[in-house]
């Protein structure tokens, strides 16, 4: 199929800064198109194979260990890889020049027939991501989950018909770098302090993420969460001309237009036209975030006119995503559950209220420069005990100086650390059946992503089950 970009790009002459993931996939899409884009990385090729052999099987020009402002000389403009602070000089110089500089996922939005439903926030995107397009498929569309969970957007949206849908994962990072991006469904999911490291600070990490609906108008959708107060604070005036269509979700009762929970049952529509569509016991998800994750999906399906009948059945479907909440097995009585996917504060706060008996906590990682004291009370009532891990083990202990906590060099340890606390506790700590990893942190200290983090973990326990017990 030809490419074609609407809007179209700022020039013809591509620099694509990076060459992981994001940055390979929009050097395809741009030499799909016809262009002859460069790809700069300031690694050298050698340490990068895949990515070089890649590259040269494309016939795409490259400039190994180099990513300076110079290679700015020939260039229209560049494609960010949103793993590259937008502090880096490069970026920098290409905008005091007036070079502009575009998100893989804005070059994606252009090629794409499709319309984009977008989903951004702090915690729960993965699975509200998933389930959206799980419950667009159920009523019968092509929709394609790209962006920060599965393939990237630039692999994905140029194929899809005009009647099909690209849901994408939107992070912080890639919402530095759009410009044109105009979803027909944006979502903002919740709020709260992550990133701080790259970002500086709260407000502007919030600003980032409302940039997701400053060009949608009175043909798109715009999500928001009502139980959120940030969320509801910074949401688009309401009122104006150009204003999206808004709905609402909600755990805590019903909302004017939307998604909510009530007696619990998931509900749809709005009070005076509502409809019930199952109990919530019936999915199987779980924790209360779930239901708001839930809920969220639902009104990002529901301007596709997606059958009740339809939502149903796929959410009573729906398993959930690998490494959030995932059980990773049981060794004798004990329960694991794998949530390597929490990777701020907010995301293990949810996490250890989905349990309503202590667990033994396995957390701990680079942490992003989050306080982590705001999580003690929580921490203390919902813990037997924290096995710490990582880059900021030590400053997570010292936050938790109410819990009893044990620092530890490795994962291995950990989990036989974790096992032990949770079958021989001790005179006076009641038995945990539960062990839960969710770390709270980044994982780059340590592992690859959270994803090799979690499969880290779950090769763990595997090895414990096998062990039988630890001598």
């Amino acid at each position: 199929m030809n490419v074609r970009f609407d809007p179209e790009l700022p020039g013809t002459r591509a620099l694509i800064a990076g060459a992981a993931r994001s940055g390979l996939a929009a050097a395809r899409l741009l030499r799909r198109a016809g262009l002859a884009p460069t790809v700069c990385d300031s690694r050298r090729a050698a340490e990068a194979p895949e990515a070089a052999r890649a590259l040269a099987d494309h016939g795409i020009e490259t400039a190994w260990g180099s990513d300076g402002p110079e290679l700015l000389e020939g260039h229209d403009f560049v494609v960010w890889s949103p793993g590259i602070a937008i502090a880096h000089p490069l970026a920098r110089a290409a905008r005091l020049a007036g070079v502009p500089v575009l998100s893989e996922l804005e070059v994606a939005w252009r090629a794409s027939r499709a319309p984009f439903v977008c989903i951004t926030g702090t915690n729960g995107k993965s699975t509200t991501t998933d389930l959206a397009g799980a419950l667009l498929r159920a009523g019968g569309r092509v929709a394609e989950v790209c962006g920060n969970i599965g393939r990237p957007a630039c692999d994905v949206a140029p194929d899809l018909p005009a009647n099909g849908v690209a849901v994408a994962e939107v992070s912080s990072f890639q919402l530095e770098t759009v410009d044109r991006l105009k979803p027909r469904v944006a979502a903002l999911l919740n709020l709260t302090p992550d990133h701080l490291d790259r970002h500086g600070d709260f407000g502007t990490y919030a600003a980032l993420k409302r940039r997701l609906f400053l060009r949608q108008d009175a043909d798109d959708v715009a999500v928001w969460n009502a139980d959120d107060a940030e969320v509801m604070r910074r949401r688009i005036p309401e009122g104006i001309p150009t204003a999206p269509r808004a709905l609402e979700f909600s755990v805590e009762g019903p909302v004017p237009r939307g998604a909510w929970i009530e007696d619990s049952a998931v509900m749809i529509g709005e009070p005076a036209r509502r409809q019930r569509l199952l109990n919530a016991a019936e999915l199987r998800l779980r924790g209360r975030h779930n239901l708001a994750n839930v809920t969220a999906a639902l009104c990002c399906a529901q301007p596709f006119d997606v059958p009740l009948a339809a939502l149903a059945q796929a959410l009573r479907a729906y398993p959930g995503l690998e490494h959030r909440l995932e059980s990773a097995g049981v060794v004798e009585g004990v329960e694991f559950v794998n949530d390597s996917k929490a990777t701020n504060t907010g995301s293990l706060a949810v996490a250890l209220e989905s349990f309503e008996d202590r667990v033994v906590l396995i957390a701990g990682g680079r942490g992003k420069g989050q306080d982590f004291r705001p999580l003690a009370d929580l921490v203390r009532h919902k813990t037997a005990c924290a096995i710490l891990i990582g880059e900021d083990a030590a400053r997570i202990a010292e936050a938790w100086n109410d819990t009893r906590t044990i620092t530890v060099p490795a994962l291995e340890t950990a989990v036989d650390a974790a096992f032990l606390q949770a079958t021989l506790p001790g005179p006076g700590v009641p038995r945990s059946h539960t062990v839960l990893f969710s770390p709270g942190c980044a994982s780059f200290d340590m592992f690859r992503d959270f994803e090799d983090r979690g499969r880290r973990f779950k090769a763990e326990v595997e090895r414990l089950a096998r062990a039988g017990v630890i001598s």
